[in-house]
């Protein structure tokens, strides 16, 4: 049985979540040298575009909801449209509906949630818009400011021992604080395509404190809905493939996601980290081919002969 309201697998657009769903603590047990880059993390797409219209929804479960069931990387945009606003806030990437929480509160839930399992970290993607972007940015210094003992900024990626009961930030085209991170490019025209040949592009990355990002978005003529309900499908027997067979196994970096399921979820959890000591391979390996057997001893009475002597090379062939 899944949580799964909507059909397909990996997909879900019903609110509610089964507290046996909830992976509150699932980052306790990783190694504290382990680099942030070589976990598989489930994340979610416009995180918290709840409201406004099948266009705009991308999810359907809170900020609080997806923490509890395991998500660990945010993608929110925000910003200030009226310059008598005091506080952020957020809205969807396109129509720019109200989606009902200030950044503040974000960051409040989130800090909240880390002092109750500390063993976790959190990432978060932040997205200026509107018209007073300056002010935004002003308003988000405070912020961070404010909270800097609990946000790692840094370009660095840590490990986890740096990063337990931290918000960490990742950069983007418009906010320049956090780490760096790059797209996997897994999806081209929202198929799959060539997964293990770009995991074998991105494994070094990944064991060189790089984050990487795969982002399953909404396309302009679909709505995230109607697109979540295939591309979650071919997520999820990815993931599923990926644990049985890939040579380079847990190498799947940050995984956004719209409209997931909470099976989807915890298999992405499931993965084992990127193990960085073996060798980065895309082909299936070889098995090792068994040494020749030994020539048998010349019997009495034979003489075994020497092996012929290399002809010298001729001109042409120095």
């Amino acid at each position: 049985m899944t949580s799964c309201a909507g059909s397909g697998p990996g997909f879900n657009d019903g609110p509610a979540l089964d507290p046996k769903f909830y992976n509150m603590d699932w980052m306790k047990s990783i190694p504290d040298e382990t680099p942030l880059s070589a976990i598989s993390i489930p994340g979610t797409h416009e995180s918290l575009s709840l409201y406004g219209g099948p266009l705009v929804v991308c999810q359907v479960w809170t900020l609080d909801k997806q923490l509890k069931v395991g998500i660990r990387y945010f993608d929110v945009h925000v910003g200030i449209w009226f310059r008598t606003q005091k506080d952020i806030y957020i809205r969807d990437s396109h129509w720019m509906f109200d989606q009902h929480i200030h950044f503040n509160e974000v960051l409040r839930v989130i800090l909240n949630f880390l002092d109750l399992h500390s063993g976790e970290t959190v990432l978060l993607k932040v997205t200026f818009h509107g018209f007073y972007q300056e002010k935004t940015k002003q308003l988000m210094k405070k912020l961070t400011d404010r909270f800097q003992s609990r946000i790692w900024t840094r370009l660095s990626v840590p490990n986890m021992q740096q990063a337990r009961g931290k918000i960490v930030f990742l950069q983007s085209e418009s906010v320049y604080i956090g780490t760096e991170n790059q797209k996997s490019y897994f999806f081209e025209n929202n198929k799959l395509i060539n997964v293990e040949g770009k995991i074998k592009l991105i494994k070094p990355h990944l064991c060189d404190h790089h984050m990487v990002l795969t982002e399953t978005a909404a396309s302009a003529l679909r709505g995230p809905k109607s697109l979540a309900r295939t591309v979650n499908k071919q997520l999820s027997d990815l993931v599923v493939q990926h644990q049985r067979s890939s040579l380079n196994r847990g190498c799947l970096g940050v995984l956004s996601m719209s409209f997931p399921s909470a099976d989807l979820i915890q298999n992405i959890i499931h993965i084992q980290r990127c193990d960085c000591e073996s060798p980065t391979s895309g082909e299936v390996s070889e098995p090792t081919p068994e040494p020749p057997p030994e020539p048998e001893s010349a019997t009495s009475g034979e003489v075994s002969e020497p092996p012929p002597e290399p002809e010298s090379p001729t001109s042409e062939e120095v």
